[in-house]
């Protein structure tokens, strides 16, 4: 049999076999598909060659003609779906190539392909439309030179030129080159499975890697075939042997190609080899030992700049609030800090709609979805943050960071395997992340069960003393001592104790399960009546400016509550204030108290503004945290306070900050109530513990304080203590009840720990006022 004829018949048999290993991945894309016909078409035209050497020409020349004339069809199709074609001339092309393809092919299965002016017609008509495929591919306008995406395609290209040269050759009798065709043919389908296989374009070294390989076990396999067959001294001796052969190919099939990848990137891809292992080590590294993620960041960082495989390496970690990305470690250049829907839009949205690796290669063909502005802005946002290869840390819905790679030395800077290990450390790099967040949560649960320990004790050991102290004090009359220095003493002693009582009073309001009396509010009435109380209570003036919006629907809140809130934010912001001594106007710096309806998200925003000295950068993300304060007095809970208030009414609370700048505390709080607004049950008590910012001076003012000042200011006489007494001890045993609830309530959730920040609105416009402002007397 010739040679030509055997290599028809084994490219057929191979042919099936490439075919088979992709379709029966049981995947239904389009391109499989398209893949599977132009196999179909290719194994009968193998088929027709060998049947044709075998039994004569007739009829099989005119079938293996008609099925060349068929072959420009499909590739168009097939290339079409691999890198769509956007110019009128690609549409022509595809749209044309099919009737062109069935006319040719009617004309070659008709008598008039025994003709050779129809035979020289097809080869032309089906050599000439596969090359014009080709030379389309390498022409494409989307993509520019130079780039690892022209490269490969260049390749796609080349290789489809010259299998159907050699295909063609191979059909000149003269030449006797038909078997180097076919093996060309056969190879190049392999190739073009790969590609599909893998979802990407495959780069030279990854193809002939592979080929390799699998020509190693195919010699192999051969050897043992023929020394078993040969050992057969029978028939059926030779078919036992065979089947033994058989079964040994499948046994060693794994574990040899297996052995045969390692050893062959050890060998010819040295680098790349030494790069997987590295990754496979840090991998492990980061699995046993490592819980801090900034920990984490640097050890990623360090680990694949020190392999030399990369030049850029920088890993971005999700914001507190959830507001964006923000640079933690880097080496190389530095890349943009900050990554969000502000500064890097359309980054931030293909990480978020994406949730997969995202590589710069891939950018040309994803773009021709989209506008050219946003295409533009993505490789451009690319470049900031020094990116070839960007792989998300995903977790569940959400994204936590990302680590972006780059390496400027290779035009083919990472290979198919390569992004598989890259893929393995965003996944270890995920789960260390979540990790930190629930150990954070451990220890915030620890923390609010020691509170719920706490105030049941303090709640009977302070405050029943504390309130005979305060008593006895004010029982005394103050006309009856001796001289002024005593009655001063004596006020002193009233003065502590109110002092002493408000920070119980606020122990056990954050320790107190929530229960509010929600009722139809105007909150711009409730934002008037504490401007009055505030005004009444100072005995310096202050300058506070009211900018509300007269539109302001009727909210469900508790009004006292929601008061106790502002009174905390507005006095924390005279103490602000105060704190700006470097001010020339210190003393008639004014706060803003302003409200404003978000109509198209159905929220309503309370803001308070001071111009104090504004916020360390180090204090951000600690303000809400029970017991935090920066002031030399208080207890670092009325923040605290106040966030668990605004969250239990399935609100926001949140700081705007910049350091000399002010401080802005916004309030947020939904027309339309969800869970988060049962007034029961153990949610009370989750905080969060990464909210954002607050000022050197937030975080201590309560509705009693200011309560109590006010009476101190209009003149009211105290009340004597002997009535009062009981109540006060039966109020400390609800007190310390409710306080031990808090042992058993649940730690923070995920919302909580972003300080219940919203995730899915958007920067609000500048606030607009509806009402003039007016500073208040």
């Amino acid at each position: 049999m010739p040679l030509e004829v055997q290599s028809a018949l084994i490219a057929a048999i191979v042919t099936i076999a490439v075919m088979g290993s992709l379709v029966l991945r049981r995947r239904r894309r389009r391109a499989d598909m398209l893949f599977a016909v132009l196999s179909v078409i290719l194994i009968l035209w193998f088929l027709a060659i060998f049947l044709r050497g075998t039994y004569g020409p007739e009829p099989w020349l005119r079938v293996g003609l008609a099925l060349a004339a068929l072959l420009p069809a499909a590739t168009a199709k097939l290339f079409n779906e691999l890198v769509p074609w956007g110019t009128a001339r690609g549409r022509t092309l595809k749209s044309s190539a099919s009737p062109l393809s069935g006319f040719f092919a009617l004309v070659a299965i008709s008598p008039l392909g025994d003709f050779l002016f129809t035979q020289v017609a097809v080869g032309i008509f089906a050599g000439g439309t596969v090359l014009l495929i080709s030379k389309m591919m390498m022409e494409s306008t989307d993509i520019e030179r130079g780039t690892v995406e022209y490269a490969r395609r260049r390749y796609l290209a080349i290789g489809a030129a010259v299998a159907t040269i050699l295909a063609i050759l191979g059909e000149i009798p003269e030449l006797d080159a038909g078997a180097i065709g076919h093996v060309t043919v056969m190879l190049y389908l392999f190739f073009l499975s790969q590609v599909l296989l893998r979802d990407r374009l495959l780069d030279l070294n990854e193809f002939l890697g592979r080929m390799i390989m699998l020509s190693i076990l195919a010699v192999f396999f051969a050897i043992v075939t023929a020394v078993l067959v040969g050992l057969g001294t029978t028939a059926s001796s030779r078919l036992f042997n065979a089947v033994v052969s058989v079964i040994i190919l499948l046994t060693l099939y794994e574990p040899l190609k297996d052995r045969l990848e390692t050893k062959m990137l050890d060998l010819f891809f040295r680098e790349r080899y030494r790069f997987a292992q590295t990754i496979e080590d840090l991998r492990r590294r980061m699995q046993h030992g490592v819980i801090d993620p900034a920990k984490m960041s640097q050890i990623v960082v360090d680990t694949l700049y020190d392999t030399r495989r990369t030049t850029h390496v920088a890993v971005y970690l999700l914001e507190p609030l959830g507001d964006g990305f923000v640079l933690h470690s880097h080496r190389g250049s530095t890349p943009a800090p900050r990554v969000n829907a502000i500064d890097l839009p359309a980054l931030w949205q293909a990480i978020q709609q994406n949730r997969a690796p995202l590589l710069a290669e891939h950018l040309d063909p994803e773009r021709r979805a989209i506008k050219d502005k946003t295409r533009t802005d993505l490789v451009d946002a690319f470049v900031a943050v020094s990116a070839d290869v960007l792989l998300p840390f995903v977790s569940g819905d959400s994204v936590l960071g990302f680590l972006a790679i780059r390496d400027d030395r290779s035009p083919e800077p990472f290979s198919t395997a390569e992004i598989a290990s890259l893929m393995q450390i965003a996944e270890t790099a995920a789960t260390v992340i979540w990790n930190s967040k629930l150990a954070d949560r451990l220890r915030e649960r620890e923390r609010l069960a020691a509170i719920g320990s706490m105030a049941a004790g303090l709640a009977h050991e302070i405050r029943n003393p504390l309130g005979a102290i305060k008593g006895a004090a004010e029982y005394l009359d103050p006309k009856s001592l001796a001289n002024a220095e005593e009655s001063e003493f004596l006020q002193v002693i009233i003065d502590e104790t109110n002092r002493l009582n408000t920070v119980v009073s606020q122990f056990l309001d954050y320790a107190r399960p929530f229960r509010a009396k929600l009722e139809p509010t105007e909150l711009n009435d409730i934002v008037r009546k504490t401007a009055k109380l505030i005004e009444a209570s100072r005995s310096e003036p202050i300058k506070l400016i009211l900018n509300l919006d007269n539109q302001l629907p009727t909210m469900q809140v508790d009004s006292e509550q929601i008061k106790q809130v502002i009174l905390n934010l507005v006095l924390n912001a005279i103490d602000a204030n105060m704190a700006a001594r470097h001010h020339p106007d210190a003393d008639t710096l004014p706060i803003t108290l302003a409200t404003r309806f978000i109509r198209e998200h159905g929220i309503v925003e309370i803001r308070v503004e001071d111009q104090g000295p504004g916020i360390p950068p180090e204090d951000l993300e600690r303000i809400f945290i029970p017991f935090f304060t920066t002031k030399s007095t208080g207890t670092g809970l009325g923040l605290a306070v106040c966030q668990r208030i605004i969250m239990n009414h399935g609100g926001t609370i949140y700081p705007e900050s910049t350091p000399g700048s002010g401080t802005s505390f916004v309030i947020r709080l939904p027309l339309e109530r969800g869970d988060a607004m049962s007034t029961t049950g153990s949610h009370v008590h989750r905080n969060a513990k990464a909210y954002g910012s607050s000022g050197t001076s937030h975080g201590e003012g309560t509705a009693s304080a200011i309560q109590a000042r006010s009476s101190r200011s209009v003149g009211s006489k105290p009340t004597s203590p002997a009535p009062n007494a009981p109540r006060a001890r039966s109020e400390d045993a609800v007190d310390s009840a409710n306080a031990a609830n808090l042992s058993a309530s649940e730690g923070p959730t995920d919302s909580d720990a972003r300080g219940g920040a919203s995730d899915d609105l958007p920067p609000l416009p500048p606030l607009a006022a509806t009402t003039p402002a007016r500073p208040l007397k």
